[in-house]
C-alpha cells in the first residue's frame, strides 16, 4: 500500500472516529434538562459534524411564543454534548446559528482539537436531576456560588444571586406568574399537556411523581398539582436564588443562557448541590418585566434557578427521556 493509500485509510478511520465521538456526545445530550421536559431538539449528522435543530412540534405555543425557552433548552443540550466531547479529550467546536436561511438550525457541532480530558462535569450529567423539593437550612458556601458565577460568565451570561431583601418581592412575582398561568386558558393548556402525560407518552413531560406539592415557602414553588401531600424534609431557608441575565434579548442570547445553565447545573451537581429552574418568572411577560425592575439591571432575565443543599439523601424520581432513534438522525436521513 502506498503512503497515499495509508494516509487515505488513516483519514477514513479518523472520520469514523469523529462520527462515533459525536454520536456519543449527542447520546449524552439526551440527558439534558428542558422546560417541562419537552426536549425540543433533534440531532442530524452531516459529514464530520452534528447539527442541532429545533423540534417545533415540541414548542410550548402559549408559554413560549417567541421560542425563548426552546432556545434555552437547546443550549443546555448543546453544552451537554460539548461536555461529553471534553470527557473524551476533544474540545468541541461550535458554530452557533450558522445559517440565516435555516432558522431551525441552532448549532453545528464538530469534534474540535485535542484537549486534556475532563470527566468531572461529564459524570455529573448522569447524577444531575431536577429537585423541586424544599432544600436544607444550610446554605451553599459562598465559594461554591462564586464558582457558579465564574462558570456562567465564561458563556457571556451573568448569574445574579438575589439579596435577602429581594426575596419577598421575587416570591410575589413567582406566585403571580403561577396564578396567571393557571387562569389563562391557553397557558394552562400548555401546562396540562406536559404534566399529565399518558402512559404511551412517557418519553417526555413531567409526571406527577417528579413535581413537588404545595407547601409554604418564601418563594412559592410552581403549582403542578394541588392534590398531593408534602414530601420530604427541608424548608428552603438555605436556598440561593439566581437569575441568568443576558446583554441582549434574542436567539443568540437565549442559546448562550442555556449553555450557561447547563454548565452551572453540572458544576453544582459535582459540588454536591441540587437545583431546579424557575421558568414561570420569564414565561409571563409582565412577570419578566417586574423581575427586571426588581433586579434594577440593564440586562435581560433569561431564566431563574433555585440552588441548595439537599435535605433528603435520596434523589427524586427521574424524568423520562426520548430514545436515540427518535432524536438522532443518521447520515442521509432528513
Amino acid at each position: 500500500m502506498t503512503d497515499r493509500s495509508h494516509r487515505t485509510a488513516d483519514r477514513r478511520d479518523d472520520d469514523r472516529a469523529a462520527v462515533d465521538q459525536l454520536t456519543e456526545a449527542t447520546l449524552a445530550a439526551l440527558r439534558a434538562p428542558s422546560v417541562l421536559n419537552t426536549q425540543p431538539w433533534r440531532w442530524r449528522f452531516v459529514g464530520e459534524s452534528a447539527e442541532l435543530l429545533i423540534d417545533r412540534g415540541r414548542q410550548l405555543q402559549a408559554l413560549d411564543p417567541d421560542l425563548r425557552l426552546l432556545h434555552i433548552s437547546c443550549g443546555v443540550a448543546l453544552d451537554h454534548a460539548v461536555t461529553a466531547l471534553r470527557a473524551g479529550g476533544y474540545a468541541g467546536a461550535v458554530e452557533r446559528l450558522p445559517d440565516d436561511d435555516r432558522p431551525d438550525l441552532v448549532a453545528r457541532l464538530h469534534r474540535g482539537p485535542r484537549c486534556p480530558a475532563d470527566r468531572r462535569s461529564y459524570e455529573a450529567i448522569y447524577r444531575r436531576h431536577t429537585d423541586r423539593r424544599p432544600f436544607a437550612d444550610t446554605p451553599p458556601e459562598r465559594s461554591q456560588l462564586d464558582t457558579l458565577r465564574a462558570v456562567s460568565a465564561r458563556h457571556g451570561v451573568h448569574l445574579r444571586f438575589l439579596e435577602p431583601t429581594e426575596l419577598s418581592s421575587f416570591g410575589d412575582i413567582a406566585e403571580i406568574a403561577d396564578i396567571v398561568e393557571h387562569a389563562d386558558r391557553a397557558l394552562a393548556s400548555d401546562l396540562r399537556a406536559w404534566t399529565t402525560r399518558r402512559p404511551a407518552d412517557r418519553q417526555d413531560g413531567l409526571p406527577g411523581r417528579t413535581t413537588a406539592p404545595d407547601t409554604w415557602r418564601l418563594v412559592p414553588a410552581r403549582t403542578f398539582r394541588r392534590d398531593r401531600d408534602p414530601q420530604g424534609a427541608g424548608t428552603d431557608r438555605g436556598t440561593a436564588y439566581g437569575v441568568l441575565l443576558t446583554e441582549h434579548d434574542d436567539r443568540r442570547a437565549w442559546l448562550a443562557a442555556g449553555e450557561a445553565l447547563s454548565a452551572i447545573w453540572l458544576t453544582l451537581t459535582a459540588q454536591g448541590l441540587v437545583a431546579s429552574p424557575i421558568s414561570e418568572v420569564v414565561e409571563v411577560a409582565a412577570a419578566r418585566r417586574s423581575l427586571r425592575a426588581l433586579l434594577n439591571e440593564a440586562a435581560h432575565p433569561a431564566i431563574a434557578l433555585r440552588i441548595g443543599v439537599p435535605a433528603d439523601a435520596g434523589a427524586p424520581p427521574a424524568t423520562a427521556r426520548r430514545s436515540d432513534t427518535e432524536v438522532l438522525g443518521l447520515p442521509g436521513q432528513p
